[in-house]
């Protein structure tokens, strides 16, 4: 990765945290057997964004968009009896609030995540390092 000049108005990527970003919004969590109906109903709730679904202790163990539910389609699924759980995607990449974005750029780039989530310091899931927080982040990096 090159690194932006002095006066171009990027920030060295060792100096800015995931932490630095709204990773609080465009996301929903609901538990993982949730009906594909209602799911529907809660994507449509959000004008972009993911929801994910979180296990018994409350650990997002898949992402769903409308993406998943369009393929389901496709694939001749009865979105009517199925749940959350049996369309989600389960690539999901974590990452910490405290992780530098000069690590939080290889990372992404190598696993290629559908999902990217933040957890606090004790291991808590917090957020969602979105599409649009990544843009941000390289822009403010002078990568774009």
């Amino acid at each position: 990765m090159s690194s932006a000049g002095p006066g171009d108005g990027a920030i060295d990527p060792d100096r800015i945290t995931v932490g630095e970003f709204n990773v609080m919004d465009e996301f929903l969590t609901v538990e993982k057997e949730i009906s594909c109906q209602e799911l529907a109903k809660r994507l449509l709730e959000m004008p972009r964004g993911a929801v994910f679904l979180l296990n018994e202790q409350k650990v997002p163990v898949g992402a769903v968009t409308a993406r998943e539910l369009l393929l389901a389609t496709v694939r001749g699924s009865n979105l009517l009896t199925m749940t959350g759980e049996e369309i989600m995607n389960t690539k999901i990449m974590e990452v910490s609030l405290d992780d530098k974005l000069s690590e939080v750029f290889p990372k992404i780039t190598n696993f290629a995540p559908y999902a990217v989530i933040v957890k606090d310091r004790t291991g808590n899931f917090v957020g969602y390092f979105s599409p649009k927080d990544y843009h941000e982040a390289l822009q403010k990096a002078g990568v774009l």
